[in-house]
Parts: structure tokens; sequence; C-alpha cells
């Protein structure tokens, strides 16, 4: 009879320790087959074209001269399908890397022509089952003269494309596009590099709070192989390092703006719930481009304010999982306690 006594109290502690302890949800990852691609982009490289090796539109032009960059949309499909054709000014996002899928991005003051506004083309265009269609973008170049290069892409997206639900409900689309680098010049001198640290500020996203530094390549020069490493300083004590990023192979676009963040938090984790007091402190930027070729040495103070660090905390709330872990190993004591007691109350009642 004891043995049948303690064997039924260790069965309940161990129900209640799971109990209390929880249980964490795993879900497999499962593989679905990907769309085919049903089409493709051809450029068609003029007499203009410098580089005759690369694929995309390397152009030189005259002041107020008029010329055409084409292109040939291939449907592969056994239906007609429509096309979005759009000319995007390049534009850096903030893992450094060139972009061309946005139109209209808030330029550098420094931007004396903007492509977007130098060309004309159809927006949308509708290519037959298995046929090809030969698009024209028109190029008005620049009255005036300018050094550098004037960077964009034209992006090409079939519309419509598929989506497919899961087993869960959860709608997945998957977009394939094209770009065709589209880069204007009127000579090939070398424009000296000048980057700038505009200002460094705290902000979150999604869960994820970081320090930006906001760059400024305010050059018509696209800049390649750049390297940073940054720390974060109490201002008063520069060997006190609070926040520290490294990361290489990067690119500025020409003109453009570049948040490079280091991040305060990680989204899980220990480091969920790490947040920066508010103070002032100082960012430290190490900038290497081109293989090192150009380095600069840029820091800037800035503040975090109490006002700042409550509208940070709003926006991405703390959530104390060691709290709630330290209640359910409390919980789970006291219910052991709790079974342990009526198991030796059950056990004198009936030995009596």
């Amino acid at each position: 009879m004891k043995k049948h006594i303690w064997i039924f109290m260790l069965f309940l502690i161990s129900v209640i320790t799971f109990g209390c302890l929880g249980t964490q949800d795993v879900s497999a990852a499962t593989s679905e087959a990907q769309p085919a691609v049903t089409y493709n982009i051809v450029p068609e490289l003029s007499n203009n074209q410098i580089d005759k090796k690369v694929g995309y539109f390397d152009l030189k032009v005259t002041p107020n001269e008029k010329l055409q960059a084409k292109f040939k949309i291939n449907n592969n499909d056994t239906k007609t399908h429509t096309y979005t054709v759009m000319v995007n000014r390049a534009s850096t996002d903030t893992n450094g890397v060139i972009v061309y899928n946005e139109h209209n991005v808030k330029a550098d003051s420094s931007l004396k022509y903007d492509i977007e506004k130098l060309v004309t083309y159809p927006k949308s265009v509708t290519v037959d089952a298995k046929s090809s269609t030969e698009v024209v973008v028109n190029i008005n170049a620049p009255k005036g003269n300018f050094d550098g290069v004037l960077l964009g892409g034209i992006f090409i997206e079939q519309d419509n494309q598929g989506s497919k639900s899961n087993a869960k409900g959860v709608t997945l689309k998957n977009k394939y596009n094209y770009v065709l680098g589209l880069q204007l010049r009127q000579n090939t001198d070398t424009v000296e590099p000048n980057l700038k640290l505009i200002k460094a500020y705290e902000d979150t996203q999604n869960g994820q709070i970081s320090v930006n530094a906001l760059l400024d390549n305010d050059v018509p020069r696209l800049e390649e192989k750049v390297d940073i490493k940054a720390k974060i300083t109490s201002e008063n004590d520069s060997k006190n390092v609070i926040l520290q990023s490294e990361k290489s192979n990067m690119s500025i676009a020409p003109n453009s703006y570049f948040t490079y963040p280091i991040n305060v938090n990680t989204v899980i984790g220990a480091n969920k719930d790490k947040r920066l007091k508010s103070g002032t402190y100082m960012m430290y930027l190490d900038v290497k481009a081109n293989n090192g070729q150009n380095i600069w040495k840029l820091q800037r103070k800035f503040t975090v304010t109490d006002k700042q660090s409550r509208e940070i905390n709003k926006k991405t709330p703390v959530k104390n999982s060691h709290t709630k872990f330290n209640m359910a190993i409390v919980a789970t004591i006291a219910a052991i306690i709790v079974v342990a007691g009526l198991g030796v109350w059950y056990y004198k009642k009936h030995k009596k």
C-alpha cells in the first residue's frame, strides 16, 4: 500500500510540474514547391553603351540629348500577362544594399538631376502568350553638365502573381521581379568621395531597438566595399563601450541617405528587454570604402530623453519573462508541498 501511495504522489507531482511550467509549441517547417518564373527580360544595348561587357544600361549622354533604352519582355507562359514597369532612382537600404524597387524615395539635397524625372515609358505592358514585346524607355538627358553618375533601375514585375494558402490558412505570396540597371554619365572622370554623419538617434521597428547613424553620400558617386565599425559610449567616458557593431562589404548609392543601425536589444533571447538608459551618448564610426582607399572617422553626440525612452517602451514593451518563470517555479513548489502534505496525511490515516 505504501509503495502505491508514493507512486501516485510522484505521478501527481509530475503532472502539476509540467502544467505549471507550461509547454512550447513546436511546428515543423514545410517545404513547398516554388512557382515557376514564366518570363524573362533581355536588354538591347545601344551604341551609347560605355561598358559593353555588362548586362545593364551604362549610357554616355551629352547635354539635352534624347536617346532610348530598349529591352524585351519574353512571356514564356501559355497565357497572356501584364507587367508593371517603373524607373526608380537608386537608394540604399539599412543593410547597405542598393535597391531599385521604390519610386520617389527622398533624395539627398545635393541631387542635381533626378533620373526618375528624365524618362518617359509605358507603366504597364501586356504580352501575349509565348511571345515577346519590346519596351522603350525615352531618356531626355540633362540640359546642363554634370560629373559622376545618375543611377537608377528599370523595375519589371508581372501583375497578379499567384498566391498560395497553407494548411494553417496563411497566405503565401512569392513575387518575382527583374531590375535592369540604368546609369547615365557624361564622362568617366573620378568624383571625390564625401560621406557625412548627419545625426544619431534611437528608434524601434518591429521589436528591434537600435541607435541609427544617418549617413549622407552627397556626391554623384557609388561607394562600394563599404566597411563600418561603430561603437556607442557615454558622453564622458569614451573607453566604456556600451554598444558596438561591425559590418562589411556594403554599398551606398549616389546622392543618397544610408541609415546604419546599431542594435540595442535582440528581438528574441536573453537581451530582448535590454534598453538604453536616458542620457547623453557619443557615436563613433570608422568607415572604409572602395577597398580601403577612402577612410572616414566620424562622430556625433546624441541624447536619449525620458520622453523618448517612454515612447520606445510603449512601442516595444518590456516583457519580463524571468518574472513569469519565477512565478511558475513558486507555484510548482507550492503544489508539490500541498501534494506531499496530503500524501503524508493519507498515509498516516490508513496506517492506523
